[in-house]
């Protein structure tokens, strides 16, 4: 059986709405690094607005896409996160096993970031929440998308250290073999209550035991890439 399209919409305070796809291997390779032939056509495929993607270097750094940015200049930065509050763009970051999040707030001010175990140390949620309240966001609303789970992600002591001391306890796990593992999900979900006060939605896919859905560097070296997608529409749009 097909998987149900990882979609989700919410409505925004002008009538219109954010839509946030999270891309699986049928809307093929997304990567942005050697990418290959067709990009272009399977990201208008997604949604046919100019993306917004960031050279992702596992770190806090937010791109601010600003009302009189050039998307296709300020593309390809280093970043591991994006926020704009613009309608004419769709803003993207892509994984493999990372965790892909997307928040939004009803002012319409959107962001995504690329949440490894470094960015999440770092603090990108945090940054990224930061960067959409001074775009003028409020109540803040998240959903994290596919990404490796705790019982298929063996994790080093000295780093699982680095992440629970940041967010607690709950961030230690055991693989399905009884080794040290990072419960990535439940990083996540403590950054973003704690940076915004409401709790996350999760779709609650892992990438590493989806294999027919989802590319996975840990479980076979992949080296294509999903994205998560967000981009606005305004009243007299669809979707």
């Amino acid at each position: 059986m097909i998987a149900p399209v990882l979609h989700r919409r919410w409505s925004l305070d002008d009538g219109g709405s954010v839509n946030v796809r999270f891309t699986e291997r049928p809307d093929g390779d997304l990567r942005t690094t050697d990418p290959a032939p067709g990009l272009a056509a399977r990201r208008r495929a997604v949604v046919d607005r100019p993306w917004v993607w960031v050279r992702q270097v596992h770190g806090a750094e937010v791109l601010v896409v600003g009302p009189d940015d050039d998307p296709l200049a300020v593309a390809g930065r280093d970043a591991d996160a994006v926020v704009t509050a613009r309608r004419d763009v769709a803003i993207a970051v892509h994984t493999a096993d990372c965790a892909p999040v997307a928040l939004w707030s009803p002012e319409g001010v959107l962001g995504v970031a690329h949440a490894g175990w470094r960015g999440l140390a770092d603090g990108v949620i945090e940054a990224t929440v930061a960067a959409m309240a001074s775009l003028g966001a409020t109540s803040i609303g998240g959903v994290l998308g596919p990404c490796i789970h705790a019982d298929r992600y063996e994790f080093g002591a000295v780093e699982l250290d680095v992440v629970a001391e940041r967010y607690g306890p709950g961030v230690r796990a055991v693989t399905s073999s009884g080794t040290l593992a990072l419960d990535v999900p439940a990083a996540v979900a403590v950054a973003v209550e704690r940076a915004t006060g409401s709790p996350l939605d999760d779709v609650d896919v892992c990438t590493a035991a989806s294999l027919e859905r989802q590319w996975s560097h840990r479980a076979r070296s992949d080296v294509e890439r999903q994205a998560v997608v967000m981009w606005r529409t305004g009243p007299e749009e669809s979707p």
